[in-house]
């Protein structure tokens, strides 16, 4: 494929396959211009044995490929690497291309009504007899949260994104069926320059990122796709209405929040410091303010309307009088243009007032109210005097952009670990200070104690409650609202952060009662026992007076967070998934007894393992995940970029999380309820819970020497010198598996092709219970056919055996030292690999994996001879690496190789689509 010489662009049926040749060739082309035909020739040898390998696996064709990869210098691995790299994020941009293309086909067909789209959901809401009101309703009182994090799971640089993105738009371009032959020529000229600049740009980060780039490549996202995506889905849910016979245009306020983690969460990142947290609030204010600017300057441009023609409404003029009194310089520079043209006056007067609120100069708005106001007050006189199109335009765009991101963007959500909370209580009230009955003494005591602490630590947490006001007094009230806390085990951890809170005026309490809370103390349970304790924990602070009132004080409403990755890391795949079900289910049924509202924070990842998959349908499958319309859920590295890359997939992401939130809480709730079948459904999931948990912590956590084999078996060791985040990949230098985070936990397992992180412990689970049932395996596939949330289980799965490969895997076994280690573990993998498959093909009556999910399956199938390479020369020089005697004359050798691996790791996460 790489070999092929370039040739004109033409569109055809099979476009998807069509854009990666194209594109393939045009990549061969500039490796051929820049390094030669010699090279090119070899990268062909490699990947065309790579082929043949998959389509008949011979040992003898193995070892002639470790062969040609040792044969290879380091310059050539260097190039080769990189070779495939760049043709994996190629094919992945086809893809994107592909998915617009087919969207677009959805949205050019008013009689098609695609799945999961708001179309759809509005249609089939009123079969099911709901009314346009009723939704309308439902949709007023919902609470989305896309929360985006800079958990370190995004290998690409920004730079290469831009290319990559630029690439990707040039290939939109070139779909266009009305293009000239010149104008197609430049374009895949265009292409081809920015292949050849990709080509000689490093792929690998120089120096370790740090906090701030990950805000600003957080920011990226936002002034790329999600500032405009919230007017898009605000707008195409107002023409669903419409179309109903409903003008809800003004009945609506956004119901979509973006959050974020990048500058504020401090979990065992000791870069984000307070000084680093109101940066980053600067730095989203100005990208906003910027962003009005720039629409106030098309509006002055525009709206050009003459009172000649047209009245206005007595608010607008009164609020016009209102300003050139107290913007009187403004005014009077505002004379020299028409008198008449009375509505860009108005606009030039919101403009200067936002200028002044970047510069924080006299005459500044003092809060985003008084912004939005001005704005409803223009598209009032509008609607009232002729201009009911133009206020339903730009304008009502810019005026939902105004509510949801006001002055600040994003909000900011703090968190840090019980650890170091619990130490700044011991230093502030002793060592009993973490006592229920003495914190809720100190917390409905009148008086606020300032006490001075020693430790980093403590200081570090005084300082977050400390900046956490002021935030709300610099920048607006909502820009933070919550404290997350990691690791919540016990009632007393919570009563910690509301006595710090307390400490900081965030909390004030009169007559033993909370009377006003201005922050959100949110637990976050994330180990199979804290999930398992979650509600009890919960039960036993609902029923405490004081922090009820404390409920009342935030609208009866608490936040919990549950955490995905951590409890797979701890339980396995299967009993992860399990325990947050039980979880959701058996905390509403505490918070109901209680009169109190939950929304769940879902902390996911980008792979299976840690949450991610389809969101959508994991809401779909667990009715209580957004129970009452109210959901916040993490969007991490990978996911981020392949979620909020390009406006179409951005708005068919959204819609299909909104469609999920809606269509769970009005039609999937009632049909549980009424399922007969479901509590032994239950019961049976919780026994192959239990055994698959038993199984998975029976290798990993009890299997002597399994920390020696994951060491030395994954590339782990590479992913701590990576420089893809600000994140240490360990809560400590400390080696343990306890200390290891789960998001280096996954991507490593990833990189080696085991994955077991994802489906370890299911094959036994499943296997026993038909083995010992004799209905068993009748059992399982009416679970798999009719229970929604076993069927999104079977599937993530199927996904998860499909991606690993035992055959890759082994390469990266034979690097483990310990002979009888290696083979130990590696066959029992094996043996649970080879039970799983069988398992959930049995269950879903498949013959392959993937057989329900096409598109998946042949991808996966068409990548594999390209990501194999990778991962032949990342073994290679996995071992050289711990070969090199460590002493300086090795050091350039060393840094050749840390380079090369490291752009393996970049081209692996780009095949598998999927890092941690």
């Amino acid at each position: 494929m790489f070999k092929e010489e370039l040739v004109p662009y033409a569109p055809s049926q099979n476009h998807l396959r069509q854009d990666i040749r194209f594109l393939s060739k045009i990549l061969a082309d500039v490796i051929r211009e820049q390094e030669g035909e010699d090279l090119l020739l070899k990268i062909e040898e490699i990947r065309t044995l790579a082929q043949e390998i998959r389509e008949n696996h011979n040992p003898l064709m193995v070892e002639s490929q470790k062969k040609l990869i040792r044969s290879l210098s380091l310059d050539e691995a260097h190039h080769i690497a990189r070779a495939f790299t760049i043709y994996f994020q190629l094919v992945n941009i086809a893809e994107e291309v592909q998915r617009i293309r087919r969207l677009r086909d959805y949205e050019r067909s008013p009689e098609i009504f695609q799945e999961m789209s708001l179309k759809k959901l509005f249609k089939d809401l009123m079969e099911e007899d709901y009314t346009p009101k009723e939704i309308l309703a439902f949709l007023s009182q919902c609470d989305i949260g896309p929360v985006l994090t800079a958990h370190p799971t995004e290998a690409k640089r920004r730079t290469v994104l831009d290319h990559l993105f630029s690439i990707s738009g040039q290939l939109i371009q070139l779909n266009r069926r009305d293009l000239t032959i010149a104008e197609e020529d430049s374009l895949t000229k265009q292409i081809k320059e920015t292949l050849e600049i990709l080509w000689q740009t490093s792929e690998v980060r120089n120096r370790k990122v740090e906090v701030l780039d990950e805000v600003d490549q957080t920011l990226y996202y936002f002034e790329r796709t999600i500032i405009s995506l919230l007017a898009n889905i605000h707008e195409k849910i107002h023409r669903e209405f419409v179309r109903l016979g409903v003008d809800a245009q003004d009945d609506i306020d956004p119901f979509i929040h973006f959050g974020s983690w990048v500058g504020a969460d401090r979990d065992g990142n000791p870069n984000v410091t307070p000084a680093i947290t109101m940066t980053t609030a600067k730095k989203q204010r100005k990208l906003i303010v910027k962003f009005y600017l720039l629409s106030i300057e098309k509006f002055i441009r525009k709206f050009s309307q003459s009172t000649d023609y047209v009245q206005v409404s007595k608010k607008f003029l009164e609020s016009l009088e209102q300003d050139k009194k107290a913007l009187p310089q403004q005014a009077q520079e505002l004379e020299r243009y028409e008198s008449t043209e009375i509505y860009r006056k108005k606009f030039s007067f919101i403009h200067h007032k936002l200028e002044c609120v970047l510069s924080d100069k006299k005459g500044r708005y003092k809060n985003a109210d008084e912004f939005i106001n001005d704005l409803l007050i223009v598209q009032d006189s509008l609607k009232k005097n002729q201009g009911y199109t133009a206020s339903d335009g730009d304008l009502r765009r810019l005026i939902v952009q105004a509510k949801a991101f006001r002055f600040f963007l994003a909000r900011l959500d703090f968190r840090d670990h019980a650890r170091k909370v619990h130490m700044a209580i011991e230093e502030l009230l002793g060592p009993n200070g973490l006592d229920s009955q003495l914190l809720l003494n100190k917390i409905a005591a009148t008086s606020t104690r300032k006490s001075s602490v020693t430790s980093p630590e403590a200081k570090d947490i005084l300082a977050q409650f400390k900046t956490f006001r002021q935030l709300k007094e610099l920048f607006d009230p909502d820009i933070v609202d919550v404290y997350i806390l990691s690791m919540t085990q016990t009632p007393v951890d919570m009563l910690a952060l509301l006595y710090l809170a307390k400490n900081e005026d965030l909390v004030h309490v009169a007559h033993k009662k909370v009377k006003k809370a201005v922050i959100g103390i949110v637990p976050l349970f994330e180990t199979i026992g804290a999930l398992q304790n979650s509600h009890e924990i919960m039960d036993a602070l609902f029923a405490m007076p004081l922090y009820r009132s404390y409920l009342k004080a935030r609208g009866d409403v608490q936040e919990i967070m549950l955490g995905y990755s951590d409890s797979s890391k701890d339980g396995g795949y299967l009993a992860a998934n399990w325990h947050l079900y039980l979880a959701q289910q058996n905390l509403c049924d505490t918070a109901e007894k209680y009169g109190v509202k939950i929304k769940f924070f879902h902390g996911k990842g980008g792979t299976i393992d840690r949450g991610g998959g389809e969101s959508h349908r994991a809401i779909l499958g667990q009715p209580l995940s957004a129970v009452g319309g109210r959901i916040k859920l993490t969007e991490q590295g990978e996911v981020v970029s392949q979620k909020y890359a390009t406006p179409m997939v951005a708005k068919r992401n959204m819609e299909q999380l909104i469609t999920a939130v809606v269509w769970t809480n009005l039609v999937t709730n009632r049909e549980v309820k009424k399922n007969s079948k479901l509590a032994g459904w239950e019961r049976l999931l919780a026994e192959l819970s239990q055994d698959s948990y038993v199984f998975y912590r029976k290798l990993v956590f009890e299997t002597p020497g399994f920390l020696d084999f994951y060491n030395q078996a994954t590339p782990i060791s590479i992913l701590k010198i990576t420089k893809i985040g600000s994140r240490p990949a360990a809560r400590s230098v400390t080696q343990s598996f306890d200390q290891l985070r789960a998001i280096p936990w996954v991507f490593s397992w990833v990189q080696s092709r085991y994955i077991i992180s994802a489906w370890y412990g299911a094959g036994h689970a499943l296997r026993k219970y038909m083995d010992e049932n004799p209905e068993g395996l009748a059992s399982l596939r009416q679970m798999y056919k009719q229970w929604p949330f076993f069927t999104s289980i079977i599937h993530n799965l199927q996904a998860s055996l499909a991606k690993a490969d035992l055959y890759i895997a082994q390469l990266y076994a034979g690097i483990v030292e310990d002979e009888n280690l290696r083979d130990r573990i590696h066959e029992a993998i094996e043996r649970e690999q080879q039970l799983a498959i069988e398992s959930v093909l049995l269950i879903s009556e498949q013959k392959e994996l993937l057989d329900y999910h096409k598109v998946l399956k042949e991808s996966i199938k068409v990548r594999n001879p390209y990501v194999d390479p990778l991962n032949y020369i990342q073994v290679r020089f996995l071992q050289e690496k711990n070969q090199l005697s460590h002493n300086s004359a090795n050091d350039v050798k060393r840094a050749k190789i840390d380079e090369i691996l490291l752009l393996t790791v970049n081209g692996i996460a780009s095949g598998m689509k999927s890092t941690g």
